[in-house]
This record gives C-alpha cells, sequence and structure tokens, in this order.
C-alpha cells in the first residue's frame, strides 16, 4: 500500500525547503503544508559542506512539516533533490542494423538498444541519475517514442543521460541516513530542474519552447525545453549569495546587512528609483544608523542581474535560435522575488519573461501566498514528481529499478545480455518520459 503523505525536501544553500503533500482520490495533489530551516554555511553553491548540520536542518524541516499530521514518521514518503555544477547533461545517439528489415520493430529491440547506451555512458560515468529518452527513428521516419511496430533497416535512438560527481551523490546520500529522513520507509532523489519544471511548466510551454531558470543563493539552474524535451541544462556557480557579497562590498556593510537591504528594499532596476532616497540601517553597538542611497543599491543588483540574463543567453544560444522559443524565460527560486527582476532579464536577453508560480495549489487558505511563492516550486515539484512515478503499475517499476536510479539500483551486471522483459518496457518508457519530459505530440523535425 501506498504512503498516504509525501515531503519533497529542496536543500539549497541558504535553506532547506520542504512541503508536504498528499493525492487526493481524484489523483489531484493537494499542498498541506510548506517549511524552511537556515543552512547558510552548511551548504555552498549546492554541495554540502557540514553533513551533521545539514542533517539537523532536515530533520528541523521535516518535523515543522508534518507536526500538523497524525501517524508516524515511518508511514510518510519523501522525495530530495540534488543540484550543483558537477551535475552534467550528455547527449548520446546510438544504431544498430536490424535482424530482418521486413519483421516490426519490437519491445525487445528498444530495450536492448537503451541497454547499450546505457552501458556507453556507464562505462565513462558510473554516478547516473537519470535516462532521458529523446527520441527513436526507423530508418527515415519521423522521430518517435513508440517506434513499436514500424519496418526498416537501421534502428535510431538519441538519449539524454543526467551525472552527478559520485563523491556528492554520496555525501547527500550520508546527510539523508544522518537525518530523521533515515526514519521514513520510502525515498528517492530526482535533479532538481527536473522537479521544478514539473511544479512550474505546462505542457503547451514545453511544446512551444521555454526556459527554466531557477535563481538560487548558491547556483542558478538553466534548463531549455522545445517539442516536450528537455533540451539542455546548465547549474551556473551563480546565486543570490554573490550579489549580497556585492551589496556588501560596494555599500562598505555587513553581509546581515547586505541581505537584509537586499531582500527589503532591492529591485532589480534602478531606473525608476530616486537618486535622493535613503534606507538607514542600525549603527554599530549603539551607533547612529547609517544612510545607504536606494538607488546605489539598485545598480549593483541590476549589474548582476545583467550579468546573469547574459549567461543565460548564451546557454539558450547553445541549443536553440532564441526566437524559437515561444513561451519564453521562466524565473523560480528565491531570486526571482526581487522586483523588477523577469524586466531587467527580459530587456537584456530580448525574450519574454515571467515568474513562475507552482501550479499545484495549496489546501490552506492563510497560507496560500506561501503555497503560490516561486522559492518553493522546487519541493512541490518534488511531491508532484513522487506520485507521477508511483502512478506505474507496481510490476513495471521493478522491472526497470535497475536503470533509474544508481544510488540504489545499478545496472545489469551485463547490459549486453539483459534478461527478457517480464513486463510491457514501452508502457513504462512512455510513462516516464512523459513524466519528466511531456507527451509526444507534435514532435518537430527542425529542433
Amino acid at each position: 500500500m501506498r504512503n498516504e503523505f509525501v515531503v519533497g525536501v529542496d536543500l539549497g544553500s541558504s535553506f532547506v525547503r520542504a512541503t508536504l503533500g498528499k493525492q487526493s482520490p481524484e489523483g489531484s495533489l493537494e499542498i498541506l503544508s510548506v517549511a524552511k530551516v537556515p543552512t547558510s554555511g552548511h551548504v555552498s553553491n549546492g554541495n554540502i559542506v557540514n553533513i551533521n548540520k545539514t542533517a539537523q536542518a532536515i530533520s528541523d524541516a521535516l518535523r515543522s512539516v508534518t507536526s500538523g499530521i497524525t501517524g508516524k514518521v515511518q508511514d510518510i514518503s519523501y522525495v530530495s533533490n540534488i543540484t550543483g555544477s558537477h551535475i552534467k547533461l550528455h547527449p548520446f545517439s546510438i544504431q544498430q542494423v536490424r535482424e530482418n528489415p521486413r519483421n516490426p520493430v519490437t519491445e525487445k529491440e528498444i530495450y536492448d538498444l537503451t541497454q547499450r547506451a546505457k552501458k556507453s555512458i556507464y562505462d565513462n560515468n558510473h554516478c547516473v541519475l537519470h535516462t532521458l529518452t529523446l527520441g527513436f527513428k526507423v530508418d527515415q521516419s519521423k522521430e518517435t517514442l513508440d517506434p513499436v511496430g514500424i519496418v526498416g533497416t537501421m534502428l535510431y535512438g538519441d538519449y539524454l543521460f543526467v551525472t552527478a560527481d559520485e563523491e556528492k551523490l554520496d555525501t547527500l546520500k550520508q546527510t539523508i541516513k544522518t537525518s530523521d529522513l533515515s526514519s521514513i520507509s520510502e525515498g528517492m532523489t530526482f535533479f532538481s530542474q527536473l522537479a521544478t519544471g514539473q511544479a512550474v511548466l505546462s505542457d503547451e510551454e514545453k511544446n512551444a519552447g521555454v526556459v527554466l531558470v531557477d535563481m538560487g543563493s548558491g547556483t542558478t539552474e538553466i534548463s531549455v525545453y522545445h517539442n516536450n524535451r528537455l533540451r539542455h541544462s546548465k547549474v551556473l556557480p551563480w546565486g543570490g549569495d554573490l550579489i549580497t557579497e556585492d551589496i556588501s562590498t560596494g555599500l562598505n556593510i555587513s553581509l546581515e546587512h547586505a541581505e537584509s537591504l537586499k531582500t527589503k528594499f532591492g529591485s532589480a532596476s534602478s531606473k525608476e528609483i530616486d537618486v535622493k532616497e535613503i534606507v538607514l540601517i542600525p549603527g554599530i553597538a549603539g551607533r547612529k544608523p547609517t544612510p545607504i542611497s536606494a538607488k546605489n543599491l539598485a545598480i549593483i543588483i541590476e549589474e548582476r542581474i545583467r550579468e546573469l540574463a547574459a549567461a543565460v543567453w548564451v546557454e539558450i544560444a547553445k541549443v536553440a535560435d532564441p526566437e524559437s522559443l515561444k513561451a519564453g524565460i521562466v524565473l523560480v527560486g528565491g531570486g526571482a522575488q526581487l522586483p523588477d527582476v523577469a524586466e531587467t532579464i527580459q530587456k537584456i536577453t530580448g525574450i519574454e519573461c515571467r515568474i513562475g508560480e507552482p501550479n499545484e495549489r495549496g489546501t490552506s487558505l492563510p497560507l496560500e501566498d506561501e503555497f503560490n511563492n516561486p522559492e518553493y516550486a522546487s519541493s512541490i515539484g518534488l511531491v508532484k514528481i513522487f506520485y507521477q512515478q508511483i502512478d506505474i503499475p507496481e510490476e513495471i517499476i521493478e522491472e526497470e529499478k535497475p536503470s533509474q536510479d544508481v544510488s540504489n539500483n545499478p545496472l545489469p551486471q551485463d547490459p549486453k545480455k539483459p534478461k527478457e522483459p517480464k513486463v510491457n518496457f514501452k508502457k513504462f518508457l512512455d510513462r516516464v518520459v512523459e513524466v519528466v519530459m511531456g507527451n509526444d505530440d507534435d514532435v518537430s523535425k527542425e529542433w
């Protein structure tokens, strides 16, 4: 029997954010509560530097977010994220000559081709988080996720592998074991951007072309979707902490005051701010308050946001014509709360930009603003993607476990000779790809 409640744990460089959710009898996702606990100094640029204190922050967030429900913590499932500049995406193409071109492609052929692709990646990187199928082709036929039944000589497969640094993943696993999450009966780990995309992007946006930018305190994650496929993703060691450091240096104030100024009075555009506008910060040890120019504050922030916008444009240009992304740029994360940030990024990139809010809504009206806050997009997306994964029939999950999660499920010992699938592999493949990348409608050849 599935656990009723799921906690999504978004481990960031400033906070660990947790979201508690459950699935209604009708299948919709209900968000029950959210919580966040500081991790500053314990996590840097997405990497855990203090296991014990990070584990304590996770435990505190778990207790806070589950305080309103009855039952044992063992009856709750969790899904955590992993991020950092060590996360890499590897496009991979493979082909094989079919033994009998007159016979239709079978599910076994797709399985064998996928196992060959996995082995090629695992030979060079044993820490594979996800295998995403971009599509198959038979001879010159249109790309599809379902080539079963097509006849032809050559079978082609295109994949996207998400890998992580093995040491970083081991540190995350050790932190989870140290925290209260170790007492929970069921859990899994996803690359942050896959979960965040589930929370704030529609299938229509993914099909039209969209860029998802998650602005964290230690890192910024950029992902490009087109034709319902994740085409590119990059984790930059750039975050809101850099802005705070710039403010501290430029205005000659402490980091604490710089962070407070940024969050309370900061803006990503200095144009409309009066040069005479002043903000006072407390003096040291009872001394007189220090006056700070609000315009100078905005100038410092704006310069960093312009720098980020340029980096986003570079990542887009690597894989697409920016004008082809009809759904523009969607911003999430704590940095997305800066006033005028979307307008400044749109001005620099020339691409329409909006602030992303989670598609799911909370069940508690007094907390509606928190549920809709872009900083909770990842943790809400983690809950959502967990339930979408467990919608796959039990027997299909059992068959495919060896290839889904490197932390718990190693590849078969001999990928060249996999066991005969006991279940419908195509159904599993279609389901996983639809969960993280969208369906197969209107796939264009032009990308």
